[in-house]
């Protein structure tokens, strides 16, 4: 039940956010105060032919939100994940607790990849 809540209250808050005029960062930072959630990444997505930005906020059950922002920077889409999916946040979780200059060194964008195959593989986002 009390999982089911903290959905609802994700989808609230996404909507929400995505009614304000301001960028995906701020839209994200938003969620995460009105979820009480952590982000723990918050990336760009190269090459997809959906989505161009994707971050997570990390809640107290384990569970995981996570925003995609749209190519057309219109529309958010939305799922919340729990740790079958860890193994692909990790690598993004880390990256994101780096020092910016060492972010600038450190290549991501295969594991950005990976996560948004593996969001859509287990039915998370359409293909």
């Amino acid at each position: 039940m009390a999982a089911e809540l903290d959905t609802v209250l994700f989808d609230m808050a996404v909507r929400t956010a995505s009614a304000l005029p301001s960028g995906f960062s701020e839209k994200v930072v938003d969620v995460a105060r009105r979820t009480a959630g952590q982000i723990v990444f918050d990336v760009r997505v190269e090459g997809d032919y959906r989505f161009q930005r994707l971050a997570g906020i990390r809640y107290p059950t384990g569970e995981v939100g996570i925003l995609a922002l749209t190519k057309n920077g219109q529309s958010l889409e939305t799922c919340r994940v729990n740790g079958t999916l860890a193994s692909f946040i990790e690598p993004l979780e880390t990256w994101s607790y780096l020092p910016l200059q060492t972010q600038a060194s450190v290549d991501i964008l295969g594991h950005t990849s990976l996560l948004v195959a593996a969001l859509r593989n287990a039915g998370s986002f359409s293909r």
